[in-house]
């Protein structure tokens, strides 16, 4: 996995054309639009009113926005990233939305998070899980939901066909080829992030691991060739202990 100023520089560079990006590589990848993806995203996420909801590397804030614009108004509503460059196009995206009052914006590393235990109903987080430290993201989640509050990820999924043989020489020839035709930190954040992509089943397992109960994989995404990443949209409840 790579580190944080790997992470950092990677998204500075892409934050200008980051939504631009990312809907490129989802249609080319799952033939969904990155605006659709989200939409399906946030209509798995059961807020009330009144209740705290925590978007994890947020980025460009698209989640939070469409949440506050879709969903019942929420008592707060936070995106966290590390990436200052990623929220500053968050802050100009929630400032043309005219959601500055509904949701705030914190610089800040996921594995790490400045704040208290229990605060939030609900933690979303989107496509981000792979760039970073799994066991500690997760304990820092567990940290600040409360009691049976609910997890949902998107995340990107490692198909079966990885597990072969056959499947880990054309996983490492589809790596070389992607490191070529990237700008450096890209191509070291996405590449080194490839052996902490899960299957379903194995992201199942490491949620249950960490006391998270009724997990349960939600939505799935198809890969459009068969040696591609699909995507998996989970849910689950944090137990209480």
């Amino acid at each position: 996995m790579a580190g944080s100023n790997v992470v950092v520089e990677a998204f500075t560079d892409l934050a200008p054309r980051y939504e631009i990006t990312m809907d490129r590589e989802l249609r080319q990848l799952w033939g969904l639009g990155y605006k659709d993806f989200i939409r399906r995203l946030v209509g798995m996420v059961p807020v009330g009113r009144g209740e705290a909801v925590l978007d994890v590397a947020t980025g460009t804030a698209q989640i939070p926005i469409t949440m506050a614009t879709q969903k019942a108004p929420g008592k707060a509503t936070v995106g966290l990233d590390i990436t200052p460059a990623m929220l500053q196009q968050g802050s100009a995206n929630i400032r043309a939305s005219g959601l500055h009052p509904q949701v705030g914006l914190v610089c800040a590393s996921a594995m790490d998070m400045p704040f208290a235990e229990g605060i939030f109903d609900v933690v979303v987080c989107g496509f981000a899980m792979h760039h970073m430290n799994v066991p500690r993201v997760l304990s820092e989640i567990r940290r600040v939901l409360k009691d049976g509050g609910q997890l949902i990820m998107g995340c990107v999924g490692a198909p079966s066909l990885w597990r072969s043989p056959l499947g880990s020489a054309l996983l490492r020839i589809g790596t070389l080829l992607y490191s070529r035709t990237q700008g450096r930190a890209r191509a070291e954040a996405e590449t080194d992030a490839v052996p902490n992509l899960r299957t379903a089943t194995e992201w199942q397992m490491v949620l249950s691991d960490f006391e998270f109960r009724a997990v349960e994989v939600a939505a799935t995404f198809t890969a459009r060739r068969l040696w591609y990443p699909g995507a998996l949209i989970l849910k689950a409840v944090k137990s209480i202990l």
